[in-house]
């Protein structure tokens, strides 16, 4: 077999291997499932968690936040165990927290120090009930949307 001949069979295997990769790239993002956008309707109600946190969120964007866990200790509160949760009023909108799925972020003042604070709320749709955590919090428990406020 003489030198370009083998030379055209290894550049038409090489080809047809990147037309596969490219074919089946093109394919697998045509089979993911998109995902709606998130609606006033999908977070409006009352958020809450097993260990007594609630999120009230109102379709005018502002919400109220119970025994929240705070985002990190550099968002005006104290280090002692009543300093790490938040309660008080917030605005929000919708966002996404990095590598995750769309969701909201509350936004609040600092109680200490008026510094700007962000929580996220990462929102997921079960068959039973919406559902949703802060993936700020070490705790990492879920938040349940109550079900009279679900449409």
């Amino acid at each position: 077999m003489s030198t370009s001949l083998r030379r055209t069979i290894w550049w038409l295997i090489g080809s047809f291997g990147l037309f596969v990769m490219l074919a089946a790239a093109f394919l697998m993002n045509l089979l993911e499932d998109p995902e709606d956008p998130l609606a006033i309707t999908d977070v409006v109600g009352a958020w809450e968690s097993s260990d007594g946190a609630r999120l009230t969120v109102r379709a005018d964007g502002t919400a109220d936040l119970e025994r929240v866990t705070r985002p990190s200790l550099d968002c005006g509160q104290s280090t002692d165990a009543a300093g790490r949760s938040y309660t008080g009023p917030a605005t929000w909108v919708f966002d996404t927290y990095p590598d995750e799925k769309p969701g909201i972020r509350f936004d609040y003042q600092g109680p200490a120090t008026a510094k700007p604070c962000k929580i996220y709320l990462v929102v997921f749709s079960l068959k039973e009930a919406t559902k949703g955590f802060l993936p700020q919090d070490p705790t990492g428990v879920d938040y349940v949307r109550s079900a009279a406020q679900q449409g």
